[in-house]
């Protein structure tokens, strides 16, 4: 689907549930490519707001059995988002919810990075912060981005942006 997708599970996490389905470059392809967000909402570049983004999740997925662990994660790309993109600097991330038959997906578009999401080094799994994106590696059953950066110069006339995105299954765990 996009350049930057990847499956959920790194390989020193063990194999892939989704070993074997591509789009043939590669990519795992969404299991819901066609359900538009149902759910969608800007909030400012600022650290209280990642609160009002858990909020908003737990509003709009009431009654899901995944909503703690889409929650969580769902703030850990928010905070990303206010600490780590242009978004911290006076812009905005966007919270869409895409909830299709027995499955979650929540992407979290940012004001953009020089950089593309990385997963912690081990050496750093222990450190207080700079967990977020293995917390999203070992809980989703698939997670990706994209980024301007996959894009060429001409594309990105408008402006700088990323988004990451995760799913689950819609049932207890």
């Amino acid at each position: 689907m996009n350049p930057g997708t990847r499956p959920a599970r790194s390989s020193r996490f063990g194999p892939s549930p989704d070993n074997g389905r591509s789009d043939g470059a590669g990519a795992p392809e969404p299991d819901h490519p066609d359900i538009p967000p149902r759910f969608r909402r800007a909030f400012a570049g600022q650290p209280d707001q990642v609160a009002q983004a858990r909020r908003f999740v737990e509003g709009a997925l009431a009654g899901c059995p995944a909503l703690p662990d889409v929650v969580l994660l769902t703030s850990e790309l928010a905070t990303n988002a206010v600490q780590h993109s242009a978004t911290g600097r006076g812009g905005a991330f966007v919270v869409a919810i895409s909830h299709g038959p027995g499955r979650v997906k929540v992407t979290v578009t940012d004001g953009g990075s020089a950089t593309r999401p990385v997963i912690a080094p081990e050496a750093l799994e222990l450190a207080v912060s700079g967990r977020g994106l293995l917390l999203v590696d070992v809980l989703a059953d698939r997670w990706g981005y994209t980024s301007d950066l996959d894009h060429p110069a001409a594309d990105r006339a408008l402006g700088t942006s990323g988004a990451v995105w995760f799913e689950l299954a819609c049932r207890p765990r």
